[in-house]
C-alpha cells in the first residue's frame, strides 16, 4: 500500500522536531543486539568536504550530477521523499498520544489515577495506524510511566500486526524481580522524549521478540498536565524504508547512502555498504560526503544522505 501524494516543502510546512536517540545497545522497543557504537555523520568521523559549486549544468547529466544546486535539490529531495513518508507514521503516533494524555486526564478529573481498562480504548487508534501505515509500521501502542497506573507499576500496551492473524499484542515480563524483566525506561525511544520533550526516531535496531528484523521505533511524549506520563510510539520495519529509498538512491547515477542520526547505515544503492552497519566502519563509506540532510541541507529527521565525489 503506498502512502498519498508528497507535498512540496511549502505545503508541509515545518518540520516536526525529532530529538536524536543516543546510541545504545538497546535501542528500541524490544532489547536490540549491540552492534557496537554508533558513528558516521554526527559522530566526528571526516567524511570530507562538501560538495563544491557547480558547472551550470543540466541537472539530469552525469556531469551536473556532482554539482551546482540543482544536484543540492535533487538529494534534498530523495532524502524528503523517505522522512516524509516516516513523518506521516509519525504525525499518526502523535494523534495516538494526544488521546491517551485526554484519557488520563479524565481519569484525573474524576479523581483518580488511570487503569488497565481505559487503555482498551486505544485499540481501535491503534488498529488505524497500523492499517493506515501498513507498508511502512508493524507494531504501535503506548508505555507508560512507572506509577501511572492504579493498578500496575509498569504498563506496556503494544499491538503488532501479525500477518494472517490480525492484531497481536505484545507480553513482556515487567516484573522487576524476575532475570527476564523488560526495563523500557532505559530505551532511546522511551528515555529521548521524557528527557527532551520531543519525538525521537530510534534504530535501526534487531527486534527479537517481534519482527526479528532491523526496526525503527517513532516515539512521542504523553503528557499530563505539563507532566511526563510516558510514550506513543510505533514500530518500523527497516526494510520498507530501504525499499522506499531505493529508486531515489539509484536515481542519483553515483554511490549514496542513507543513514539515521547515529551513523547507522539505513539503505544504499551499492552492495558494498550494508544496511544496519555505522557507516564509518564500512570502506564503502570512505569517500563519501553528506549532500543532505544535518550538515548539509536541514531535513524533517535527523538523517542524513551520503554520496560519492564527481
Amino acid at each position: 500500500m503506498s502512502g498519498p501524494p508528497r507535498p512540496t516543502t511549502a505545503e508541509r510546512g515545518a518540520p516536526v522536531p525529532v530529538a536524536g536517540a543516543e546510541p545504545t545497545a538497546d535501542a528500541g522497543l524490544t532489547s536490540g543486539a549491540d552492534l557496537g557504537p554508533d558513528a558516521g555523520p554526527g559522530s566526528g568521523a571526516d567524511l570530507g568536504p562538501d560538495a563544491g559549486p557547480g558547472s551550470g549544468e543540466d541537472p539530469g547529466s552525469d556531469a551536473a550530477a556532482g554539482s551546482g544546486g540543482g544536484w543540492d535539490e535533487r538529494c534534498a529531495a530523495v532524502l524528503a521523499d523517505v522522512t516524509w513518508r516516516v513523518e506521516q507514521v509519525l504525525a499518526a503516533v502523535a494523534a495516538l498520544g494526544e488521546e491517551a494524555a485526554a484519557i488520563a486526564a479524565q481519569a484525573g478529573r474524576a479523581g483518580r489515577l488511570l487503569r488497565r481498562t481505559d487503555l482498551t480504548a486505544l485499540r481501535p487508534t491503534v488498529a488505524g495506524v497500523l492499517s493506515e501505515h501498513a507498508d511502512l509500521a508493524v507494531g504501535a501502542g503506548v508505555v507508560l510511566a512507572p506509577g501511572a497506573l492504579a493498578d500496575a507499576p509498569r504498563c506496556i500496551e503494544w499491538w503488532w500486526a501479525d500477518q494472517g492473524a490480525g492484531l497481536s499484542q505484545l507480553y513482556v515480563d515487567l516484573d522487576p524481580e524476575s532475570a527476564e524483566f523488560y526495563d523500557y525506561t532505559t530505551t532511546d525511544w522511551y528515555r529521548v522524549p521524557e528527557r527532551t520533550g520531543h519525538p525521537a526516531v530510534a534504530g535501526p535496531y534487531v527486534d527479537y521478540i517481534c519482527t526479528h528484523q532491523y526496526t525503527f521505533t517513532v516515539s512521542v511524549p504523553v503528557s499530563v498536565e505539563g507532566r511526563f506520563a510516558g510514550v506513543a510510539g510505533a514500530d518500523i520495519l527497516a526494510a520498507q524504508v530501504e525499499q522506499l529509498a531505493l529508486p531515489g538512491l539509484s536515481g542519483l547515477g553515483r554511490t549514496a547512502v542513507l543513514v539515521s542520526g547515529t551513523g547507522r547505515v539505513i539503505a544504499s544503492n551499492t552492495a558494498g555498504v550494508l544496511p544496519g552497519v555505522p557507516a564509518q566502519r564500512q570502506p564503502g563509506c570512505a569517500e563519501l560526503v553528506p549532500a543532505a540532510g544535518p550538515g548539509a541541507t536541514p531535513g524533517p529527521l535527523p538523517w542524513t544522505l551520503l554520496t560519492g565525489p564527481a
